[in-house]
């Protein structure tokens, strides 16, 4: 392992996904010090880096626990880790034939443990790992794998956010074109691609940017498989407007998707997000020196394990869900909670539905109940009157009536505008619930 003549299959098209996004000796950022951070976190390691793999070198883009800015590609762990596909684990080097006789093993460093997850772009290739080392055997679990290959992801889409906004600003340079050319570059990041099937649950989801300018947003949200029989839903507002926002926006979505693997409690993914935003810092606007750091969101954990399907919704400073019995009757559950990033002591509200065949839930950011010069009581109300009035045949059905609504009840939309809706299906609408009344 680490000769110099092991190379990836393509190597000269692998170095050239490397000098695209040009990562290289950039200045620290906050995203990849987080994800180096996370990583420590979750394995409790003393050493976590994010690198890239450069055609002699292994350059550091962050680094938790090491004071050192690259090193020599050949023999190196990450060098070789970059030859898989696979997470690449060594539980003990000292028995392990592929790092016996490694210098980071057999020298000061003394590495015993290491675990790496490959940053594969999307078009195929390594640039490097987010990995963690330890100076002590230790055994890892799938769930640590998966949350190591989730950080990877992240590291992914932080470089394609940047490489998006720097290739955004040479096309508006060359074309002066605004609001809607951003709005097709970055949106994407932002909104999940595809629903995941709830079994017995129909989802629906609706986003509209602001109208003035078609300017890209704070607003975000998305459903994604917990793997556990669990399914989250997260909704959400980063505070600011235009690319810079999205970006934001972009990292926390795929924040709260990492926290959600590791920690059950949805108030405690809220937790970890706020003392990253804190802690660690998110430029998340900045307009004439001031800076703000802060967002509200949303995450609701949906155990699909056994009738009645019961959902656990945790709120930082987010517009409460609102749920529509089948019998009748809409109202607003649970706490608002604090906002999320705005101080170090957090709580955030919790609360649990148990729903029935035929109830509805719908979670929203506040763009759809805001209108200038209106209150935001009258919008709560519109919408929820909505809501009471929508079909009870299916959950597409139901969020258009209400889209349909909100956006009637506005000259223009002042705010972005999110909205996703969950509707429990009879056991007769495929995998549905049996009704407990």
């Amino acid at each position: 392992m680490g000769a110099t003549g092991v190379l990836p299959d393509e190597e000269r098209e692998r170095l050239e996904a490397v000098r695209r996004y040009g990562i290289l000796d950039t200045p620290p950022d906050g995203a990849f010090d987080r994800i180096a951070a996370l990583a420590a976190r979750f394995f409790d390691a003393p050493i976590a880096t994010v690198s890239i793999v450069d055609q002699d070198r292994i350059w550091f883009k962050a680094t938790h626990g090491l004071d050192v800015d690259e090193v020599d590609r050949a023999p190196g762990l990450c060098a070789s880790a970059i030859l898989q596909a696979d997470p690449y684990i060594v539980t003990d080097a000292i028995s392990d034939p592929r790092a016996l006789e490694n210098p980071l093993v057999r020298g000061e460093l003394g590495v015993r443990f290491y675990a790496a997850a490959p940053i594969r772009s999307l078009d195929g290739y390594n640039l490097g790992t987010v990995n963690v080392i330890a100076g002590e055997p230790r055994e890892v679990t799938e769930d640590q794998i998966a949350t190591l290959q989730d950080l990877a992801a992240i590291a992914v889409d932080e470089l394609e956010l940047r490489l998006a906004a720097r290739r955004t600003v040479e096309a508006e340079r060359a074309r002066r074109v605004r609001g809607e050319y951003l709005l097709d570059l970055l949106q994407s990041w932002l909104l999940p691609q595809r629903m995941p099937e709830i079994p017995g649950v129909e989802v629906a989801a609706h986003y509209a940017p602001a109208s003035a300018e078609l300017q890209i947003g704070g607003d975000f949200y998305d459903v994604f498989n917990l793997h556990d029989g669990r399914f989250a839903v997260t909704i959400g507002d980063v505070c600011g407007k235009g690319p810079t926002a999205a970006a934001a926006t972009g990292e926390i979505r795929q924040m709260l998707r990492a926290l959600g693997r590791v920690e059950a409690r949805p108030s405690r993914v809220l937790a970890l997000l706020n003392e990253a935003l804190v802690h660690e810092g998110m430029d998340l606007h900045h307009d004439e020196g001031s800076m703000e750091r802060f967002c509200t969101a949303c995450f609701a954990s949906v155990d699909t394990s056994a009738a009645p399907l019961t959902i656990s919704v945790a709120n930082g400073g987010h517009p409460l869900a609102l749920l529509r019995r089948e019998k009748g009757g809409v109202e607003a559950r649970g706490e608002a909670g604090d906002l999320v990033g705005a101080f170090a002591e957090f709580e955030a509200g919790e609360h649990g539905l148990h729903l029935e065949v035929g109830d509805m839930v719908l979670f929203y950011t506040d763009g759809a109940v805001e209108q200038r010069g209106q209150s935001i009581e009258v919008g709560e109300q519109t919408l929820r009157k909505a809501l009471e009035s929508a079909p009870s045949t299916s959950a597409e059905e139901a969020l258009e009536h209400v889209r349909r609504t909100v956006h009637e009840a506005h000259e223009t939309l002042d705010d972005d505008v999110a909205l996703v809706l969950l509707r429990v299906l009879p056991s007769s609408d495929g995998g549905g619930y049996p009704s407990n009344g």
